[in-house]
């Protein structure tokens, strides 16, 4: 059966146009009617890959064109402009026929069950995987030379395999080590993953909790493509924390003197005096999805060179399990909202050009971890040095109320907080820290891989200081959310949006901080001592000394 989606399109285009003011405005009918539409089941869940990510991608150029936006995602000098830019994934799936045995030998010998004590994935890019070496625990995993820290001092990881802990030794209140409570980027197991890579491990097992084991996939693991079969670290896994301690040696102490010792200065990795053997198959397939990406040209013969970058990802879950009769995973919140305010904001700024270009990003696979941000900054239409910043919005809580107080977060990290004060001022806001430090969000959204290659970057989002509601409301409907529809199919339309008046005040917001950004004399740069003002990864060839270090996806 042919798709419905043009005509549907169309007759959507039709009916939403007479409500499109032609000024700076954004109606919350307009946000509504485009949440509702896009987080409805006609999108299939918006997987990548899939026939929901066509019917997605089409409905968003289809709205970008209407808009007068040009299409952003071909390299400059590239004779045909284009929409979409190609993103390459290749996903490992478990192999059910396959043995996946993990055994330990030596002081203790035994074998690790799948699925209780261990879950192995392949990040190889090869079919199988088969591979040895001696464990040696290295506390964190952690090399970060601002911070004086070096869990890899005097230990040789060549063709060895580490015990690491997820996460940082960060303590509250203590910004001497780290960020205090608030996740910094050494706690990625991304960039633990590939310092391990430079040092020649061969893989890594993070201890976790009993518990992750469920949630995590089951030998699997995407990867974009360029990076698939490049990996020098040839599985990754968890292992519980039960699994952990039976593997510590006696002389080492208790397990949690183990962990404690971890968190303190001068802690020195060590071998557990055993040697681990895997093998397991995966079925590898590869996935072409699509970035979205659109430009409108700054009025600047100067400032028109350089680009604000606005992103949120427009994919979700797909089609998957049933939940109480429903299959199709919405994603109304996350990240419906943000997208749908990314339009109107394009809707917006069509019409009214700044200073400097604004490209508008809607990427896919940030569930599959961020690999779609990441295949942006690191092969995409624009030049490292072309990008002053980018603000990305993949925030529901302003569907919540409206706020007395702002909180994007990465404000203490650039000048950029500078350029939401001014904002959060006139509009009669209060700017408000990170409500949710340890949680690492700036970390786990499609901004960080800007701020990894040097580019400043936010999450941009408001508070949870809500008008007319008690103290706490806010706390308890993310509670809520996060509990029972985050990633589930009640992320829909009419589970989850609450206050629209809340998404248009957000909307404008983000509105007002681009246009301080996109007029401002001088591009916003990192603040003295920020965590990226050395970039991991320099884009668009422009790299240094090593290749781009890309995600292992699922670490988001």
């Amino acid at each position: 059966m042919r798709s419905t989606l043009p005509t549907a399109i169309l007759f959507f285009a039709t009916a939403l146009s007479a409500q499109r003011p032609d000024s700076l405005g954004i109606t919350t009918a307009e946000l509504g009617a485009r949440l509702r539409f896009f987080s409805s089941d006609l999108f299939e869940g918006r997987a990548p890959g899939t026939r929901g990510e066509k019917l997605t991608t089409e409905y968003l150029v289809s709205e970008l064109q209407s808009f007068g936006v040009n299409a952003g995602a071909t390299q400059s000098g590239d004779s045909a402009a284009s929409w979409l830019q190609p993103v390459s994934i290749v996903t490992h799936a478990p192999d059910s026929s396959s043995r996946n045995e993990a055994r330990v030998s030596g002081r203790v010998t035994r074998a690790l069950e799948h699925g209780r004590d261990i879950r192995l994935s392949n990040s190889s890019g090869r079919t199988e995987v088969r591979a040895g070496g001696e464990l040696i625990f290295v506390g964190y995993g952690i090399h970060a030379p601002m911070y004086g820290w070096d869990d890899f001092a005097g230990v040789d990881m060549r063709g060895k395999i580490a015990v690491a802990l997820f996460g940082e030794p960060a303590i509250a209140g203590d910004t001497t080590r780290f960020n205090g409570v608030r996740a910094s980027r050494f706690s990625w197991t991304t960039d633990k993953a590939a310092e391990l890579e430079r040092r020649g491990a061969v893989g890594v097992l993070w201890i976790r909790p009993a518990g992750s084991i469920s949630r995590a996939p089951v030998g699997g693991s995407r990867r974009l493509a360029p990076d698939a079969t490049n990996a020098r670290l040839l599985f990754t896994g968890i292992l519980t924390d039960s699994a952990a301690s039976k593997l510590l040696p006696a002389r080492s102490g208790t397990f949690k003197s183990v962990l404690e010792s971890a968190g303190r200065r001068g802690f020195r990795s060590f071998p557990l005096g055993v040697r681990l053997d895997v093998d397991f198959r995966t079925r590898p397939r590869t996935i072409l999805s699509h970035n979205v990406v659109g430009v409108v040209p700054g009025r600047d013969a100067r400032l028109g060179t350089e680009h604000v970058v606005l992103s949120a990802h427009w994919d979700a879950y797909g089609i998957g399990a049933p939940v109480n009769g429903d299959s199709i995973y919405n994603g109304a919140l996350d990240d419906g909202s943000g997208t749908t305010a990314l339009l109107a904001l394009a809707r917006v700024f069509a019409k009214h050009p700044q200073e400097r270009s604004l490209t508008f990003l809607f990427t896919t696979a940030e569930e599959w971890g961020l690999l779609g941000a990441h295949a942006f900054v690191c092969d995409g239409p624009l030049a490292h040095e072309r990008i002053v910043a980018n603000l990305n919005v993949d925030d529901g809580i302003e569907l919540m109320g409206v706020k007395r107080d702002a909180a994007p977060l990465g404000i203490e990290l650039s000048t950029l907080g500078a350029n939401v004060a001014q904002v959060a001022g006139k509009m009669g806001l209060r700017v408000s820290p990170d409500p949710y430090p340890e949680e690492g969000y700036f970390l786990r959204a499609d901004n960080f891989p800007f701020a990894r290659a040097g580019i400043p970057a936010l999450y941009m989002g408001l508070g949870t200081d809500a008008v007319g509601k008690p103290a706490g409301f806010t706390d308890a409907k993310v509670k809520e959310y996060l509990d029972v529809h985050y990633h589930r199919p009640s992320d829909d339309y009419d589970t989850v949006v609450l206050d629209l008046e809340g998404a248009k005040q957000f909307a404008e917001f983000v509105r007002d901080v681009t246009i301080s950004v996109a007029n401002g004399a001088e591009r916003p740069t990192w603040l003295k001592g920020a965590e990226f003002q050395r970039p991991v990864n320099k884009p668009n060839g422009a790299m240094t000394g090593s290749r781009c270090v890309l995600p292992d996806g699922g670490s988001k």
